[in-house]
């Protein structure tokens, strides 16, 4: 059936023998933001006080603990968050993630 399916598809394309067409700029290779507004505390909390304490593997710190010392906590998020705007880059380390799938 699948097989099937992808070759009526394929009939509808009109295929050349020059090649690739030509694409279109999108305009997405210009700059959108030069700047960011910087995180305030009060911006952190919002946040904070959105989550869920759920916690990954990859968590230097259970995410319980973190809502849990807010106080102290907000204030290392809110330099980490500007810092990363304000140099343009993103840490390594927090661009991993564990995927489990759920089954149903």
């Amino acid at each position: 059936f699948l097989y099937d399916k992808i070759a009526r598809i394929r009939e509808g394309f009109n295929f050349n023998e020059e090649g690739p067409a030509e694409v279109a700029r999108t305009g997405l290779e210009t700059v959108i933001w030069a700047e960011f507004d910087p995180v305030t505390l009060e911006d952190v909390d919002r946040l904070l006080g959105g989550l869920r304490a759920t916690t990954c593997v990859l968590d230097p710190c259970p995410s319980w603990m973190v809502l849990a010392a807010r106080e102290v906590t907000r204030g290392w998020i809110q330099s980490i968050v500007n810092a990363s705007l304000g140099e343009g880059v993103f840490p390594a380390a927090l661009k991993e993630a564990v995927v489990r799938p759920l089954l149903k």
